[in-house]
């Protein structure tokens, strides 16, 4: 009798346990915020998105390789399919991060810049787990979107990314032209001497005899002053223009982090880094500057706005301890400025095994084990991560032009008329990549593999786009094929920014949490202004005509210009604001096959997917393929656009992003890929 009670019991706890494990994983599967699901999959095991534009792919930590030829490492993605590396950047910028991977480790913590006082900090942390959550107009896409607390209780309003890697690489080669007038020797860094008597003066443009095309001299060439490389007035900084933010070295060249002048002990001189997105922040020593890379503008936000600290060597290793960091896989200049918190210092042992039995034996750092946030996830954000995001955000495509109305002709001159593009310059040039030249005439060109040309089509009265490659096809032996940026010139048509700071009147000062004032903004870029109400840097206008009219200082004259027009011709101008437009990048009809139209039912892998548009999923090497023709639970007939085949589209069975045990770890770092660990997957 004892022993029926002891197995009843012990069967009893037994199915309590088994009722556990079962409800856990049920719970594990419904706090998937994947959709990978199609019509025949049980939607607690797969949840659904027959509209298939939810992401598709689990929470797995990219690898970082410089290797093209490691399948499924960073630079595989970039290189030899890039278009799946586009859209994994794309689903970390657009995931809604959860608790098991590390989100919120620090949530309502004052945190971020230290304002003038020295001890306010500007923000709060841990108040978004997606990128998306703030960056969503329009939605899927890198946009604009809600105003946050931050720097001062009048907040600061989230500005788009639609062409970011363009005005990164306008940032990058006005640091190089700079640098060009007044680094005499060459040797990376403005002497106090050389500074003497130099001023940074640069062209929008190219002279026309430089242009190739009369199309590309016929724009606004603008010489724009950012300033003395000297200190002409005693205060201990250079006089130039604040999107200059100054790295003060020594006589070697070395930074030197103490710094607060030119004036402190052993300063010779300084270099600087280059301010092109956000609103601004004034100088202060000590600060880092705003985000002046998008690798900078992804890590430091993933760590602020989300809790989730990046381990990312490629901004914390400065190899001549001069302030800059490492050039990353796309090709941009890092600075160490960005440098985060979790620096690797402890790392976990590399799996061992052979190969077949789980493991490898490539020789791969191990996983950060630091966790600065102490909340048990490890490598939130891992270098990989950072690479695809990049890549992603380098090639982003730009806002367009919408319809071009008579009203928009008519205000785009009265624009031009009434002074606005003296600081709104229109048109910014690429210089091409010449490998054969030296130090300063070197430049970068356009280091993007695409580019979408998008125009509105009067004959089907909507907007459309064209993919233009900007590769060249590298074929190295029986590896296969890599696709490598041409590097060529670009023209940026209408960004409309000098990317200065100005003082536009008492009406735009900011107070901050300190009781400071912040007086000067840079110019923020007008392309696709027409979709981002609310306007200013802190959202408080909610029309451009009021935005306008709010301008003073060194705009004044253009707004009593603008003021003194007739009613109509106001309309006009701010019709032709309007016209500069964002747009859902997945949905543009576009020619994705580059036959010269737009198909209304594009076909991809033997399925009709409907009328051709810029899908990234059309363009990876196994292309994806969606169910197609099914009946919904009404019976309705549906086009299903879930994939069939995540797996092998989205690389998912990829040496280097292969996770059999679904911690969010590949196999070939994890040291144990067959059981999970560091908390992920397991919670």
């Amino acid at each position: 009798m004892r022993r029926t009670i002891l197995w009843i019991a012990g069967g009893f706890v037994v199915g309590v346990a088994a009722t556990l494990l079962i409800s856990h994983q049920i719970v594990l599967h419904a706090q998937q915020t994947e959709r990978p699901g199609c019509s025949v999959d049980h939607p607690l095991d797969a949840p659904r998105d027959l509209a298939g534009l939810s992401i598709k792919i689990p929470r797995i930590r990219v690898v970082h390789t410089t290797d093209p030829w490691l399948e499924g490492g960073s630079m595989y993605l970039q290189q030899v399919d890039p278009w799946l590396g586009y859209q994994w950047g794309r689903s970390l910028t657009q995931r809604n991060f959860r608790d098991r991977d590390g989100v919120y480790g620090d949530a309502g913590k004052l945190d971020g810049i230290l304002l003038p006082d020295g001890i306010t900090r500007m923000m709060d942390r841990s108040h978004v787990n997606s990128c998306g959550a703030c960056h969503n107009v329009p939605y899927r896409d890198a946009g604009a979107g809600m105003t946050i607390s931050k720097n001062g209780a009048t907040g600061r309003n989230t500005p788009h990314m639609f062409g970011g890697g363009l005005l990164e690489m306008i940032g990058l080669q006005m640091r190089q032209q700079a640098l060009a007038i007044a680094d005499a020797n060459h040797d990376g860094w403005i002497s106090k001497d050389e500074a003497n008597g130099k001023r940074c003066l640069i062209y929008n443009l190219p002279q026309a005899s430089e242009v190739s095309t009369p199309s590309e001299a016929s724009s606004e060439r603008v010489l724009v002053d950012f300033g003395a490389f000297a200190d002409e007035d005693g205060d201990g900084y250079p006089d130039l223009n604040q999107v200059f933010w100054p790295i003060f070295v020594d006589k070697n060249g070395r930074r030197i982090p103490t710094a607060r002048s030119l004036n402190s002990p052993d300063v010779a001189g300084y270099h600087f880094e280059v301010q092109v997105f956000g609103f601004g922040t004034p100088y202060m020593p000590f600060r880092p500057a705003i985000s002046t890379t998008l690798r900078a503008f992804s890590l430091t936000p993933f760590d602020i706005h989300s809790g989730m600290q990046g381990h990312d060597p490629t901004t914390y290793t400065s190899p001549k301890r001069d302030g800059l960091a490492l050039v990353s896989n796309a090709g941009a200049q890092q600075f160490i400025s960005a440098a985060g918190k979790d620096r690797g210092s402890v790392r976990a042992k590399n799996p061992q095994l052979p190969p077949a039995q789980g493991g490898n034996k490539r020789g791969l750092p191990g996983i950060s084990l630091d966790d600065p946030d102490r909340d048990g996830y490890c490598e939130e954000i891992s270098q990989g991560d950072l690479d695809v995001t990049e890549w992603y955000l380098l090639n982003h495509p730009s806002p367009a032009r919408g319809r071009p109305t008579n009203d928009v002709r008519a205000g785009e001159k009265l624009f031009h008329e009434i002074g606005c593009v003296a600081c709104h310059v229109p048109d910014w040039r690429l210089r091409a990549h010449d490998p054969d030249a030296k130090d300063y005439d070197r430049f970068d060109g356009d280091r993007r593999f695409f580019d979408l040309q998008v125009a509105w089509n009067e004959k089907t009265d909507r907007l459309e786009g064209t993919i233009v490659s900007l590769v060249r096809r590298d074929s190295t032996g029986q590896r296969g094929v890599r696709r490598l940026p041409r590097r060529g010139a670009y023209t940026v048509r209408g960004v409309y920014s000098d990317f200065k700071y100005h003082d536009v009147g008492p009406d735009f000062y900011q107070i901050q949490f300190d009781g400071s004032i912040v007086r000067q903004w840079r110019t923020t870029p007008l392309w696709g202004v027409g979709h981002t109400a609310p306007y200013g840097h802190d959202g408080a206008n909610l029309d451009l005509d009021s935005v306008i009219r709010r301008h003073g200082g060194e705009a004044l004259a253009s707004r009593t210009r603008y003021t003194a027009l007739s009613d109509t011709e106001r309309l006009q101008v701010v019709c032709f604001l309007q016209s500069l437009i964002l747009y859902q990048t997945d949905q543009l009809p576009c020619d994705v096959s580059g036959d010269g139209k737009i198909d209304e039912h594009f076909m991809v892998q033997g399925m009709d997917t409907g009328v051709e548009r810029f899908n990234p999923e059309w363009l990876f090497n196994v292309p994806a393929k969606i169910e197609g023709p099914i009946r919904n639970l009404k019976g309705d007939k549906i086009d299903c656009f879930a994939l069939t085949n995540i797996r092998q589209s989205h690389g998912l069975d990829l040496e280097f992003l292969r996770d059999s045990d679904g911690d969010g770890f590949p196999d070939v770092i994890d040291p144990a890929p067959l059981a999970r660990g560091y908390k992920n997957g397991a919670k």
